[in-house]
Formats: structure tokens, sequence, C-alpha cells
């Protein structure tokens, strides 16, 4: 085969790749194999604050939190919450629990989720930059024909819990825009729809949003699911995972304490987790869409099983010797 060829041929390969997403894209969004191994942050994304000069009549802090939201929720990487939205759901809690109401079918309280993480944005750019010869130099305004779109942002995630941004990430893209016979009418179209992102100006804050989404996806959506007891009902051993989580009957799993914290008595960080140690071995007997029932086979007489102990998978070698493995 000439050399030719061969470099024909990786070109086609190249070019295949960047037209289904290119490189790196694949891992944004979850298959249904990954869905089964990881486990789902719950998450918010706030409105964005807009530092830029340019002015629009776009509401860009809210619109662009809006365009994030709706991509990471296309990433099935996380339980997104509309944190804007709480407030109505509490009112209407709160409007259900008036004595005119029936009891049949009212919510409980308690059951509303724990935002893990809330994502924070600061738009820094927003605009077109264009030249201008003479003293002025570059100039952004959104109205623009020639020279390049550019959007940029300060993404960061922060943990509810400790109140620490965990991550803290600048994103940016740069369109070259071609020189058009008149100035594009941005504030006549609406932001984020179809005829928006087929503008240099639209194409830009795309390109920033999948930047922002794989930061996201770095900092909080790679721990792996790890199976636990959720109850003891009636004797029955009730494990949090089933179909969902490919959890199968015949499964067998070492279970263990549920992991202590280890603090820094200096900081107060939390610097690690340990397990205690084995408490016995169940196999699984049942499976559910979300659930699975398990049976003790193997008792070590340390300690009763309770919720919230964890459950690491065994298997079984060759030499019929047992191994768990620290994650499923």
């Amino acid at each position: 085969m000439s050399q030719l060829n061969i470099s024909i041929k990786a070109c086609l390969v190249v070019l295949i790749i960047v037209m289904l997403g290119g490189v790196g894209c694949s891992n944004v969004k979850y298959n249904s194999a990954q869905e089964a191994k990881y486990f789902k942050p719950t998450i918010a994304v706030m409105s964005f604050e807009n530092r830029t000069p340019v002015h629009t009549r776009w509401q860009l802090g809210s619109a662009m939190a809006e365009q994030l939201t709706d991509r990471l929720m296309a990433t099935r990487r996380y339980i997104v919450l509309e944190r804007a939205q709480m407030k109505a759901i509490m009112q209407e809690l709160h409007r259900t629990e008036n004595p005119e109401f029936r009891k049949t079918g009212q919510p409980q309280r308690g059951r509303l989720k724990h935002v893990q993480y809330l994502i924070k944005g600061t738009i820094t750019d927003f605009g077109h930059i264009e030249k201008v010869e003479g003293i002025l130099g570059p100039i952004l305004s959104i109205f623009g024909t020639t020279g390049r779109a550019v959007v940029a942002a300060t993404i960061y995630v922060i943990d509810v819990q400790t109140g620490q941004v965990v991550a803290s990430s600048s994103v940016e893209a740069r369109i070259k825009a071609k020189k058009e016979k008149k100035k594009i009418k941005y504030d006549g179209m609406a932001f984020g729809g179809y005829t928006f992102y087929h503008t240099p100006l639209g194409r830009a804050t795309n390109k920033m949003l999948d930047k922002a989404v794989r930061e996201i996806a770095r900092a909080v959506a790679e721990k792996s699911y790890q199976p636990k007891i959720a109850s003891i009902t009636n004797g029955r051993i009730v494990v949090n995972g089933g179909r969902n989580r490919r959890i199968k009957v015949g499964d067998e799993f070492e279970v263990r304490p549920a992991s202590e914290r280890i603090t820094d008595p200096d900081s107060g960080d939390v610097i690690g987790h340990i397990t205690g140690s084995k408490l016995g071995r169940v196999r699984i007997v049942q499976v559910t869409g979300k659930y699975s029932i398990a049976e003790l086979i193997l008792d070590s007489g340390t300690g009763q099983f309770a919720p919230g102990q964890t459950l690491f998978p065994v298997t079984v070698e060759t030499t019929g010797r047992a191994t768990a493995v620290s994650s499923y």
C-alpha cells in the first residue's frame, strides 16, 4: 500500500471522529452501562452573573444557566433540580396542608432531595471583538459583522455540605466571523434558539457550554456507584440497586460497616474514608428494577447487618478462593 493511500485513510478516520462529535466528547454522555456503574450526584444550576459590558434584551444570566441545565440533563450523569422552582414547590406543599384539602395523595414532608452541588457561573465576555484603527484598539460589541465572536465564563462547582468550591474553571470559545453585508440582528432572535446557534455568537456560546459541561463532569461525575444495604425488612436484606445497576441473581457481596470519615484535627477538613472489617457475605436471590433481595450465606459474627453498610462484589477465582473488589 502506498504512503499516499495510508495518509488518505488516516485523514478519513480523523474526519469521521470529528463528524461524530470530536475527541473527548464521547465521555460526556453516559450510555446505559455507564449509568449502571456510576453514582449520579444531585446538582442545581444557579443564574449566572453577567459582568460583560454589552447590553441586550436577553436576560443573559438566567438564559445561560437554562442552556447549561439542559445540556447537563442530556448527559444522563446527574439528577438536576430546578432550584428556581423550589419556592413554588414549598408554597404548594404548605397549601395542601390546609384542612380543607383531602389527605389522599398529599405529598409528604421530608421527601425533597438535597442538592449536593451548586453550579454557579460568571459571564466575562459575550460579543464580537472588532478591530478599530487608531487609539481605541479592539472593542467588544454584540452587533458585529467581522472579527471574532467570543464567549467566556468562569464556572464554579460548590459542595453544599461544606460550602467549599471544589472546582473553578475558566472556559472560553472564539469563532471567526465572516464578513456580512449587514449586521446580524441578534436582538431579533431568541437566545438559545435554532437561528441563534447558527450565528457566530451562537456557535461560540455552544462551544463554551460544551467545555463547561466537560469541566463539571471532571469535578463531580466520576464517583463509582457502591451498592449498600437499604433496609432489613422481615428478615430480608434489601440492596439499593437492581436491574438499573446490572445486579443479577447469584451475585455475591462482602458486607462491611459504613465507611467512617477521617477528619484533619487542625483544619476540620475530610481527608479520607476508612472501611471497617468484614461482617459477612450475602447472595442476591431476587432482582427488581431498582432494588434487590439478598440472603445471608456467611456470618463473621462481628456484628449485625444494618442499613447504610457497604457491599463489595466478590469474584470467585478458578482456585475457588473468593476475592472482594473495592468498587462495583
